[in-house]
C-alpha cells in the first residue's frame, strides 16, 4: 500500500510539473485533475498562479545569469527572448545551474535575419556572443579549476615527473565579434557602457583564486592554444611557429596560469 501511495504521489508530481511547464495551458490533463478550486479561484486560475510564479523565478534566474544581455537589450526585450527560450526548452533538472545552457543556440536558430534575402544584422551577432560569453563565464566559475587540480607549469612535486605543461582545468577559448568581455565586466561593475564596436576578439577564460579572468590573445596564439585544449601534441600544435615565438607563448600562458603541470607519478622503488 505504501508503494501505491508513493507511485500516486510521483504521478501527481509529474502531472503538476507538466501543467506548470506548459506555457499555453493545454497540458496533458485538465487543471481540475490536478487542483481543486476554491471559493475565490477556479482550478485553472490556481494553476495559473503557480505557473506565473514559476516562470518569474526562471526569468529572474536568466536575468541574473545574463546581466550583459539585459543591459544590451533592455529588460523588457530580454524577457521576451528569455521566455521564448524557456517555452521552447523548459527546464527538467532539479537545479537551475544549467538553465541557460541552450540559450545562445536558441537565439542562433531563431534569429530573424536568416530568411532568404535578409541582411545579416550585427546587433544579433553581438547579442549571441554576449550570451555565449556569459554562459562560458558561468561554466568556468562553477567548473574545476587549478585551485583544486593543478599547479603552475613551472612547478612539480618531488614525487612526480612533469609530463610538460597542459591546459589548465576549465580553460575555455572563445572567438567573439567584439570585446564582449569588457562590456560585460563594465555592466557587472555597475557602469552603463555603450555596446562594443565590432572587432574580432580572441579570448581565453580561466579561473584563478576562484575568480574568472578573461585573457585576450593574438589570433595565432589563440589557434595554437586551442589545439592544445583539443589534445593535439605540443609539437604539432606549435608547428610552423618560429621557435622564439613559441617559447614566448608558452611562457606567457604559464604566467597567466593558462597552462599547468601535468604530473606523471614516478615509479615506486622498494627499499633495500
Amino acid at each position: 500500500m505504501a508503494d501505491d501511495a508513493e507511485d500516486g504521489l510521483a504521478e501527481a508530481q509529474r502531472r503538476m510539473q507538466a501543467a506548470i511547464l506548459d506555457p499555453y495551458g493545454t497540458g496533458p490533463c485538465a487543471p481540475e485533475e490536478i487542483f481543486t478550486g476554491s471559493s475565490r479561484l477556479t482550478a485553472r486560475e490556481r494553476l495559473r498562479v503557480y505557473r506565473n510564479g514559476y516562470r518569474l523565478r526562471l526569468l529572474g534566474t536568466m536575468r541574473g545569469l545574463h546581466p550583459g544581455a539585459v543591459r544590451l537589450l533592455g529588460q523588457e526585450i530580454f524577457d521576451q527572448f528569455a521566455l521564448d527560450y524557456l517555452d521552447a526548452r523548459p527546464p527538467r533538472s532539479p537545479t537551475l545551474a544549467r538553465l541557460d545552457a541552450g540559450f545562445a543556440g536558441h537565439l542562433r536558430r531563431t534569429r530573424p535575419d536568416t530568411a532568404p534575402g535578409a541582411a545579416r544584422e550585427a546587433w544579433i551577432d553581438l547579442l549571441i556572443d554576449v550570451v555565449r560569453y556569459e554562459r562560458a563565464f558561468t561554466e568556468v566559475l562553477d567548473g574545476p579549476g587549478p585551485e583544486e587540480t593543478g599547479a603552475p607549469a613551472r612547478t612539480a612535486s618531488a614525487r612526480t615527473a612533469s609530463a610538460g605543461p597542459c591546459p589548465a582545468p576549465g580553460l575555455t577559448l572563445l572567438r567573439t565579434c567584439a570585446p564582449v568581455h569588457l562590456y560585460v565586466a563594465a555592466v557587472r561593475g555597475g557602469e552603463d557602457p555603450e555596446p562594443p564596436e565590432p572587432q574580432a576578439t580572441f579570448l581565453a577564460l580561466a579561473r584563478r583564486d576562484c575568480t574568472v579572468v578573461a585573457h585576450e590573445l593574438a589570433p595565432d596564439a589563440h589557434r595554437a592554444l586551442g589545439a592544445l585544449v583539443r589534445g593535439v601534441p605540443r609539437q604539432e600544435a606549435l608547428e610552423g611557429t618560429p621557435p622564439g615565438t613559441a617559447r614566448a607563448w608558452l611562457a606567457d600562458w604559464t604566467a597567466r596560469h593558462l597552462l599547468v603541470t601535468c604530473p606523471t607519478p614516478l615509479p615506486r622503488t622498494e627499499e633495500p
